[in-house]
C-alpha cells in the first residue's frame, strides 16, 4: 500500500472515530493517547498483566466447545495466525487453540459480585465454590432437551473498537429461537440474569487487547479484522456445534468441562 493512500485510509478511520466520539478531527493533533482505544481487560485485578500473561479470574459459563475436531477450527486458527502476522499481535494476548469455544451463557465471576451477575438466591459474599455448586445443580435439574448440532454462521456486521472476537449468528431463525429459549431457561433455573441479557450476541474470541495500539497500528488492525471477518463469511459457510457444557475457569485460557447439558 503506497503512502497516499495509507494517509488517507487512516485519516479516513480517525475521522470515524471523531466523529463516534462527537469532537473535531483536530482535537486528536495534541496526544496521541486520545486516539485509540483503552484496553480494559489488563492490569490489577484484570483477566491479564500488562505483560500479556492470564491472571486469576475464576467464574462459571456455559460453552460449546469448538474442538480440533471441529471443521471449522482450522479455518478459525489459521484465520487468527493470519491476523496476528499482519498487525501488531504484541498488543494482544493470543488465546490457546485449546479454549476456543462459543459462549452460550455468561454464568458467574468471582470479581463481578453484583445483583444480576450472580444467582439472586445466593448472598453476594458466598464463596466462589458455593455458587458453581450451586449452578451446576441448578443445571443438573433442568428438564431439558437439547436439539444438536447447534448450526452458526460468521456474522460479517462490523465490531467497533478494538475486537478480537468473532460474532456468530444462528443459520436460521428456528435455532435463533432454540438458543434465545435456551438461554431464558438457563437464567430462570441459576437466578443469573446480566444486564443487556436480551441483546447478548454469539461469538467466539480469539485474544485480549491488552497494551494500547498506536493510531496507525489501531487503523492498520480494524483495516485487517475486518477483512479476515469478511473472508470467514466467505469460506466458513457454516460451524456445528455439539451440545452446551457446564464449565468451571480459573482464568481465560481454559474452561473445565463439568456435564454436558441434556441432548437428544
Amino acid at each position: 500500500m503506497n503512502q497516499t493512500r495509507r494517509d488517507l485510509l487512516i485519516g479516513s478511520t480517525l475521522a470515524c472515530i471523531c466523529a463516534a466520539a462527537g469532537m473535531p478531527l483536530a482535537a486528536l493533533g495534541a496526544s496521541s493517547d486520545y486516539s485509540t482505544p483503552t484496553p480494559v481487560d489488563s492490569g490489577p485485578g484484570k483477566k491479564f498483566d500488562a505483560q500479556g500473561r492470564a491472571q486469576a479470574f475464576p467464574g462459571n459459563t456455559v460453552i460449546c466447545p469448538i474442538s480440533a475436531s471441529n471443521p471449522g477450527f482450522a479455518v478459525l486458527h489459521a484465520a487468527y495466525e493470519a491476523l496476528y502476522e499482519e498487525v501488531a499481535s504484541e498488543r494482544l494476548a493470543k488465546l490457546p487453540a485449546s479454549s476456543f469455544h462459543m459462549t452460550v451463557f455468561d454464568g458467574a465471576l468471582d470479581a463481578r459480585r453484583q445483583p444480576g451477575d450472580w444467582p439472586h438466591m445466593l448472598p453476594l459474599d458466598a464463596s466462589m465454590q458455593e455458587c458453581n455448586q450451586h449452578v451446576g445443580d441448578a443445571l443438573r435439574k433442568m428438564a431439558i432437551e437439547i436439539k444438536t448440532p447447534i448450526r452458526m454462521k460468521i456474522d460479517p456486521v462490523d465490531a467497533s473498537g478494538v475486537s478480537t472476537l468473532v460474532y456468530l449468528t444462528p443459520v436460521d431463525a428456528q435455532e435463533e429461537q432454540r438458543l434465545r429459549r435456551l438461554r431464558e431457561e438457563l437464567t430462570r433455573a441459576t437466578g443469573i440474569r446480566h444486564q443487556g441479557a436480551e441483546s447478548y450476541r454469539f461469538h467466539t474470541s480469539f485474544a485480549y487487547y491488552i497494551h494500547r495500539f498506536t493510531r496507525d497500528e489501531f487503523a492498520a488492525y480494524q483495516v485487517a479484522y475486518r477483512r479476515m471477518v469478511r473472508r470467514l463469511n466467505r469460506t466458513l459457510a457454516v460451524i456445528e456445534l455439539g451440545a452446551p457444557e457446564y464449565c468451571l475457569f480459573d482464568d481465560m485460557t481454559a474452561f473445565h468441562s463439568q456435564f454436558a447439558l441434556g441432548h437428544r
